[in-house]
Parts: C-alpha cells; sequence; structure tokens
C-alpha cells in the first residue's frame, strides 16, 4: 500500500483530528492556507450576509471568524468531532459574538429541518467516513432553494490549474500546497467518478455542480 493511500485511509477512519494534529493545522492555515480561505469567505458573503450558517469541519475557526469579520448579522456555528480543535477556535473566535464552535458530527447536525441558509465546509470532505449520510444531513437542514458549499483538495488537475496555482502561491510554497492537496483531497478523476457517483445517490440527486478553483474542488448543492 503506498503511503498516500495509508495517510487518507486513516484520515477516513480516523474522522476527529488528534490533538497534535489540530496544533499543526492552525499553523499550516494561518501560513498557506489563508490566502484561498479568505477569498472563501468574501464569496460566502456576498452570496448571504444575514440567517444561519454552518461550517462542517471548522477545525481551528480561521473560516468561520473571517466570515464573522465580514458579516456581523450572519449567526455562524462552527461543527467539528476534534475536542482540541473546537477549543482552539473557540479562543481564536474570542470577541466575535456572532460565531460559535461546537463539539458534533455532521451526519447528525444539532439542527432543525428547513433551518439553515448555508453550509461551507473546507477540508474536511475526504475525513467523512459515510458521505452519503453528510449530505443527505446537509439537504435535511437547508431551507428551500438554499446550498452547501463543498470544498476539498484536487490533485493531478488540468496544466491550467497548475499554473494558476503557482502564480497565488509562488515558486516556494506550490510545492507545499500540491502536497497538501494530494494528502487532503481526490484527484481530479476521483470527483468525476466516485464523487458524482455520490452525489448522484444522495437527496440531493442531480442539483450539484462542481468547480475547480484556486486547487479546490467546490461542490454546490442546491436543494
Amino acid at each position: 500500500m503506498c503511503l498516500v493511500k495509508f495517510i487518507r485511509d486513516i484520515q477516513v477512519k480516523l474522522e476527529a483530528i488528534p490533538t497534535l494534529g489540530a496544533i499543526v493545522y492552525n499553523a499550516i492555515i494561518k501560513r498557506i492556507l489563508s490566502k484561498p480561505e479568505v477569498r472563501i469567505a468574501q464569496n460566502i458573503v456576498q452570496r448571504i450576509d444575514s440567517g444561519i450558517l454552518i461550517d462542517v469541519g471548522s477545525g481551528t475557526g480561521f473560516l468561520s471568524i473571517e466570515i464573522a469579520k465580514r458579516a456581523p448579522e450572519l449567526k455562524i456555528f462552527g461543527i467539528d468531532l476534534s475536542i482540541k480543535m473546537v477549543e482552539i477556535a473557540s479562543g481564536n473566535a474570542s470577541g466575535f459574538n456572532n460565531v460559535k464552535f461546537k463539539l458534533a458530527n455532521a451526519i447528525d447536525f444539532p439542527f432543525g429541518d428547513n433551518t439553515v441558509d448555508l453550509i461551507v465546509s473546507t477540508g474536511s470532505f475526504h475525513h467523512w467516513g459515510t458521505p452519503i449520510k453528510v449530505f443527505n444531513e446537509c439537504y435535511r437542514v437547508l431551507k428551500p432553494n438554499r446550498e452547501a458549499w463543498i470544498y476539498d483538495g484536487c490533485y493531478n488537475p488540468p496544466n491550467e490549474e497548475v499554473l494558476k496555482l503557482k502564480r497565488i502561491y509562488g515558486g516556494f510554497r506550490y510545492p507545499i500546497v500540491s502536497q497538501i492537496q494530494k494528502l487532503h483531497g481526490f484527484k481530479w478523476e476521483e470527483y468525476n467518478t466516485k464523487i458524482k457517483s455520490l452525489l448522484e445517490r444522495s437527496k440531493f440527486q442531480k442539483h450539484f455542480q462542481m468547480i475547480l478553483t484556486d486547487g479546490w474542488m467546490k461542490i454546490i448543492l442546491k436543494k
């Protein structure tokens, strides 16, 4: 078994990132992945500035807090399976009243049916042990005509996307980002086969779209 496959299999089995991993992740987000997360936050507040937003696999809270800064009327709930992640995120969010972090499982959201205005997830999809259950739970809590935006790494993308990433991150950081994508995401081909099949078997059925952007595959699910 190759090392990459072994690590990815472990990530699925251990859906909650352990304490040391949470500390390392916090440093990586701040130093390497902050640019795309800031752009995602900006895109979100252009779409929605009030209501309820769930950040699935919120990690140490970077994205949730960036959204909270830009949309004070939006109620943001970050959920994560890792106690340490929730602890770090809550500390990072000190001073923000519109964002809260909860220890919760994405297959059982602590929200009622048809109550949520937007769901976002960045870099947690590859950890999900039962993705169809998570998709169906997103469907349950979303209000009609609302969306979930699921972002995860995409490696082996078309050459034009590689050139874009090199311009964004520079020659020094791009090799690091490329390795992060390999360990924390799916191949370009997998999105168009395995992931597409999972989505079609969920309650969203064919109401989804996949867009490659900034090294992420953005999956848009519409209820």
